[in-house]
C-alpha cells in the first residue's frame, strides 16, 4: 500500500515490488473483500488511495516499514555465500584477492565471519569454512588450499641490525613478538631449525598474529608469521624473511563444507577458485 501510495500507479508500484499489474490488483481486490471495504479510488489517471486505506497504511506503516527492514537480510541471505574463516587468513590473504573471484563470478555475494571455534554446519548459519588442521573433519568435505609454514620476519631497519642469515644468531636481541593465539609458532620452528634451548621470552605479546604482523611492520621487532601471509610485503620491502627458508609444517589450510548443504554451485565456485589462487603457495 504504501509503495501504492508513493507511485500512484499500479503499473509503476507493481514494476517496484517485481510482480505483474494484473497480480498486484488481484492482491488489492482480495484484501478489499476481505476488509469489506475500497481501497483504491480514480483520481484521473492516477489510483489513489481511499480514507479507508489511508487510516489504515497510517495505522500500520510503521510497522510494515520496519517488517521489511527485518526481512530485507534474510532475503539477502539466500543470495549470499556464508563463510567462516580466522582474523589473520581473511586480512592478510583472502580479502585481498577477493576482488578477482567478483569479477569472474558477479552474482555471488560473500558474508565473512571471522572466530576461531570450530563450525557446526548442521545448527550454524555457514555455507563453508576455512580452517587451519589435517583435514580430517567427520561429514565435512574438505580441500587443501596450502600447508602451514612458519617465518621469522622483521621490518628492514630489525633485520639489518643482525646478520640474517642461516642462523638466529644475528638477530637474537632483537624483540621477539609473539600472538597469544600462535604461542607454540616459536617453539616449533626453533626446534625445527635445531636451535638449541628455547627461544627468547617474548618482549611483545598480542592477541593474533595479524596484530603480531602489525608490529613486525612497523618495526617493533621479529615476528613468526606463515610465509603466505607476508609474501606481498616481502616482495615490495617492507619485510624480510631472516634465517633461511621457512619451515614448512603438516598442518595446513583446508576448505570446508557439508556435502549437504545449500548453495551447492556456489560453494564449488568458490571452493575451486581458492585452490587455483592458492596454487603458488603449494610449492
Amino acid at each position: 500500500m504504501s509503495t501504492l501510495a508513493k507511485c500512484g500507479s499500479l503499473t509503476i508500484a507493481a514494476g517496484e515490488l517485481g510482480v505483474t499489474r494484473s497480480a498486484l490488483s488481484h492482491r488489492i481486490a482480495d484484501l478489499e473483500a476481505q476488509l469489506g471495504v475500497a481501497l483504491l479510488r480514480k483520481a484521473g489517471r492516477r489510483a489513489a488511495l481511499t480514507d479507508d486505506a489511508e487510516a489504515l497504511l497510517a495505522a500500520v506503516g510503521n510497522a510494515l516499514d520496519r517488517l521489511g527492514a527485518a526481512v530485507q537480510p534474510l532475503r539477502r541471505r539466500r543470495t549470499q555465500l556464508r563463510l567462516s574463516t580466522v582474523t589473520t587468513f581473511a586480512s592478510h590473504w583472502l580479502i585481498p584477492r577477493l576482488a578477482d573471484f567478483r569479477i569472474r563470478h558477479p552474482q555471488i555475494e560473500i558474508a565473512i565471519s571471522t572466530t576461531t571455534r570450530p563450525i557446526d554446519f548442521a545448527s550454524e548459519d555457514f555455507d563453508c569454512a576455512i580452517r587451519q588442521g589435517h583435514g580430517a573433519w567427520d561429514g565435512l568435505a574438505s580441500t587443501l588450499l596450502f600447508q602451514e609454514t612458519l617465518a621469522p620476519v622483521a621490518a628492514p631497519a630489525i633485520a639489518d641490525e643482525g646478520a640474517g642469515g642461516a642462523s638466529p644468531v644475528g638477530w637474537i636481541s632483537a624483540p621477539f613478538i609473539y600472538a597469544r593465539s600462535r604461542y607454540i609458532d616459536w617453539s616449533l620452528w626453533w626446534r625445527f631449525f635445531g636451535q638449541p634451548g628455547e627461544p627468547p621470552d617474548p618482549a611483545i605479546v598480542v592477541e593474533t598474529r595479524a596484530q603480531a604482523l602489525d608490529a613486525a611492520l612497523a618495526g617493533a621487532g621479529v615476528a613468526m608469521m606463515d610465509a603466505a601471509y607476508v609474501r606481498q610485503h616481502v616482495a615490495a620491502g617492507r619485510l624480510r624473511m631472516l634465517a633461511g627458508p621457512p619451515a614448512r609444517l603438516s598442518e595446513g589450510y583446508w576448505f570446508a563444507h557439508s556435502p549437504r548443504g545449500r548453495n551447492g554451485r556456489a560453494v564449488a565456485a568458490l571452493r575451486d577458485w581458492l585452490v587455483e589462487a592458492a596454487r603458488p603457495f603449494r610449492s
